[in-house]
């Protein structure tokens, strides 16, 4: 009995040890998959990159989407990725489109390869941002952005001239001192955006969500704001002149424009006596 008993434990211990050689081997295994698979994602990251200095418009728009699937692979090489396309955007946006064709200039749009960018950062996994996106001074003239995620983008001094911002998320965003004539902000957020010294003329935000957003000193002349909500927001010096501010929700504190009154149940404006456009003072 003693003897079968050892034999029992014996045979248990090279078990064990089996077992234990098994994990290991599968850990192993793991690690080498996963320094393969990030050495596969890098080595694309790099191709990627290098098909963005090509001369043909396709190959760089194939670089572009090649390194979106390099963000949403790896988190580890988002941030780059983004970095890499910011700077992409900021460098070729102001490069005319179509090009010069030595006849009658044609109507100003954005590049398919920048649009191609602009594309991709603004439907990215934000979560995985280290830093805002840095598109100042872009020129982004009729860009479509439709829906795009710019949460704390930074589009300082950008000009964006009958772009497409429907629905767009730009929370936090800065816009001060950008170029939002003729835009289509209907239904974006705003919420906490700086705009100061923005330029809004005939800009539409209707339903806009401006929500303690910083309007000091921007230009509203012509602006469609109707239903939009302006609370806690900043328009210190802001030109309202012949806007459209019906059913906006105003600011507890900021005056209202003169032909305008406050409907005290709702905190919305309708039109005064006097229906017309003026310069709100805070």
């Amino acid at each position: 009995m003693a003897a079968q008993g050892q034999l029992l434990t014996l045979g248990a211990g090279l078990f064990a040890a089996g077992a234990l050689l098994a994990v290991a081997d599968f850990t192993l295994s793991q690690r080498t998959l996963k320094r393969t698979e990030q050495g596969q994602v890098t080595r694309r990251h790099t191709e990627a990159i290098g098909q963005l200095g090509s001369d043909k418009l396709d190959v760089r728009i194939g670089g572009i989407y090649a390194l979106e699937c390099v963000a949403r692979d790896s988190a580890r090489h988002h941030p780059a990725v983004m970095e890499v396309l910011t700077a992409f955007i900021r460098e070729h946006s102001h490069e005319p489109w179509p090009p010069d064709s030595g006849g009658r200039e044609p109507e100003r749009s954005t590049r398919p390869d920048v649009q191609a960018a602009l594309t991709v950062v603004g439907r990215r996994d934000a979560k995985r941002d280290i830093q805002p996106m840095n598109l100042t001074g872009t020129d982004l003239t009729r860009a479509d952005l439709h829906g795009a995620n710019f949460t704390r983008a930074d589009l300082g001094g950008a000009d964006l001239t009958g772009a497409d911002l429907h629905g767009a998320d730009l929370t936090g965003a800065n816009l001060g001192r950008a170029d939002l004539t003729g835009a289509d902000l209907g239904g974006a957020d705003l919420t906490r955006a700086r705009l100061f010294f923005a330029r809004l003329f005939c800009a539409r935000l209707i339903d806009a969500r401006l929500i303690r957003a910083d309007l000091g000193g921007a230009d509203l002349t012509g602006a469609n704001l109707h239903g939009a909500d302006l609370t806690g927001a900043n328009l210190g010096r802001a030109d309202l002149t012949g806007a459209d501010l019906m059913d906006a929700r105003w600011p507890e504190h900021a005056a209202v424009p003169g032909a305008w009154k406050v409907d005290t149940g709702t905190g919305r404006l309708a039109a005064g006596a006097a229906a017309g456009g003026s310069t709100a003072h805070t």
